[in-house]
């Protein structure tokens, strides 16, 4: 039962990054999601995964990617680790608790137990957030590749994430607050190379070279 209740949910995840056409590493990639973490979710093995409370980021990022329904994948999640849960507990023996037991739980050792676990989980997820969900800045350029002209003037024009410094040939070009950008670019007479750079507030950055030969 166990592992019947995990597979369900991992060929689900697996057919449908398949369908997409995508690699692990690609996944991880486009989601920021580490490798292993991806792996762990299609092999049905969530003990591997991190800590609870960022399973819910994980499953957001990857239904973004697979259009697939968020709140479907966490339902699903959620039904097969309770079923687990209740599989485990209907397989142990009764355990008989010993009456001259030296600890005793109490209300007041109840609550400082889950405060400080609270604690450990909130600074837990701040540290995920900056070093595992923070990626460098996305950047997307027009033309999509290298090409070749007999215009003297190329119109280069791209989207990136708004906030970021931005340039082109190592010159500042404006950006608007939707992460929009352009610049009229004079090509010379064969081989220009064009290196557009984004860079965000952590010193993070993301660079496109192109390569545009002008007859």
């Amino acid at each position: 039962m166990k592992s019947e209740n995990k597979n369900f949910l991992a060929e689900f995840l697996k057919e449908k990054r398949q369908n997409k056409g995508l690699s692990l590493n690609k996944l991880s990639d486009l989601t920021k999601i580490q490798v292993y973490c991806l792996e762990a979710l299609e092999a049905g093995q969530f003990e591997k995964l991190p800590p609870l409370v960022y399973r819910t980021g994980i499953f957001k990022r990857i239904a973004k990617f697979l259009d697939i329904n968020e709140n479907e994948i966490i339902q699903m999640y959620n039904n097969e680790v309770q079923a687990t849960v209740e599989t485990t507990f209907s397989d142990k023996p009764a355990v008989k608790l010993k009456t001259n037991s030296r600890f005793i739980l109490t209300p007041k050792k109840l609550t400082i137990f889950l405060g400080g676990l609270l604690l450990i989980s909130l600074v837990a997820y701040l540290w995920y957030q900056f070093n595992f969900l923070v990626g460098p800045p996305n950047l997307a350029v027009n033309p999509k590749a290298d090409m070749i002209t007999k215009q003297e003037l190329l119109e280069l024009t791209g989207k990136t994430d708004s906030g970021v410094g931005l340039a082109i040939n190592g010159e500042s070009v404006f950006v608007s607050s939707e992460g929009n950008f352009s610049k009229n670019i004079q090509l010379a007479n064969g081989v220009n190379i064009i290196e557009v750079k984004a860079t965000d507030n952590l010193g993070k950055t993301t660079k496109i070279i192109r390569q545009i030969f002008r007859q």
